[in-house]
């Protein structure tokens, strides 16, 4: 890439690469290299939702150093009974440290207390990012392993998020809440907000499936399956436990939504689960979106006030035991914070 000599320079570059990414006849190219038709969207008739509970996780960091961080999460499960609230249960904002040494402490404990034996490998603390996202995981795959085995027959389990661990030690348990599932008859998705799935060569996938569906006639909610063939190779496919479905689960907005469902689900499962998740995707608020995911982020997020508050405390705690506001400043603050004072 070479220095541009102005911002207009730049920009055209920029459009003209968004331009090459989704070309004018996208749906046209989309169709031919697919082979979808008509007979492989399948329609989602109106039905009830039934039970539906939705998990969810959130982590945040609290204050980050240079020899440690800290860092917050927890998760929840919410449960809709035919459109109304039958329960819904959270996690106690768990603080984690992210440091000193390579290993993180608190990972090897959360694992062993969460399931009973400990993790295949230590969780490292060189990203305290990822490092916050992998245990914020140990607890959403916890409240999932609980919910598999207490939802009735026919229920469905909703988790943010694809089908797919990001750390090995998540393997064994995300298996074993598939495994549960399908012995006790509950419809188990992952639904995905946001998705970089492309094809033939970095184009993406939802507006293409989405137009070929208008294209073709489908205007109400539908499904359809993609055969991982058509997927470019750069899609990660490591720790990936499901198969991928887009569906539109909205009678007036077609919103194409990446969907996953556990690999070997069978056409009339995949049917129940779509009609299950768009008879709880017709709130007014985002029309598309099942209602439980959104109810269980909302209930779970760590926000900004609450960071600060969380912050607030750790001070108070310090200070009682002596350990001054500076001693925090020289742990955990950065020249940013002046920066932006300035």
């Amino acid at each position: 890439m070479n220095i541009r000599t102005s911002y207009e320079e730049s920009l055209d570059l920029a459009l003209r690469r968004i331009a090459e990414h989704i070309p004018e006849d996208l749906v046209h190219r989309f169709a031919q290299t697919s082979g979808i038709t008509k007979d492989d969207i399948h329609s989602i008739p109106k039905g009830s939702s039934g039970m539906v509970s939705a998990i969810d996780g959130s982590n945040a960091m609290i204050a980050e150093g240079g020899s440690v961080s800290l860092a917050a999460i927890r998760a929840v499960r919410t449960t809709f009974s035919n459109g109304e609230r039958y329960n819904r249960s959270i996690t106690p904002i768990t603080l984690v440290t992210i440091g000193p040494g390579h290993k993180n402490q608190d990972f090897a404990e959360m694992y062993l207390d969460c399931f009973g034996a400990p993790p295949h490998k230590g969780l490292d603390n060189a990203d305290p990012e990822r490092a916050s996202a992998i245990l914020r995981d140990t607890l959403e795959y916890w409240v999932a392993l609980q919910t598999v085995n207490l939802l009735p027959e026919g229920a469905l389990l909703l988790i943010d998020g694809a089908l797919r661990v990001s750390s090995q030690n998540h393997e064994p348990v995300l298996g074993e809440i598939i495994r549960i599932g399908q012995e006790r008859g509950i419809l188990l998705a992952g639904v995905v907000k946001r998705t970089r799935v492309t094809w033939g060569g970095g184009h993406p996938l939802l507006p293409a499936i989405g137009g070929l569906a208008e294209q073709i006639g489908f205007s109400g909610p539908w499904w359809t399956k993609i055969d991982s063939h058509l997927l470019d190779r750069t899609e990660y496919r490591q720790g990936r436990h499901g198969e991928i479905y887009i569906a539109s689960l909205h009678p007036h907005s077609n919103r194409p939504m990446k969907m996953e469902l556990p690999k070997g689900t069978g056409v009339q499962a995949a049917a129940a689960t779509m009609q299950a998740l768009a008879a709880c995707a017709d709130d007014g608020r985002v029309p598309g979106y099942p209602y439980p995911l959104l109810d269980a982020h909302r209930t779970v997020v760590i926000d900004l006030p609450l960071v600060m508050q969380i912050q607030q405390d750790i001070k108070a705690g310090l200070s009682k035991q002596g350990i001054q506001n500076r001693t925090f400043e020289d742990l955990f603050g950065d020249l940013h914070g002046d920066f932006e004072r300035y």
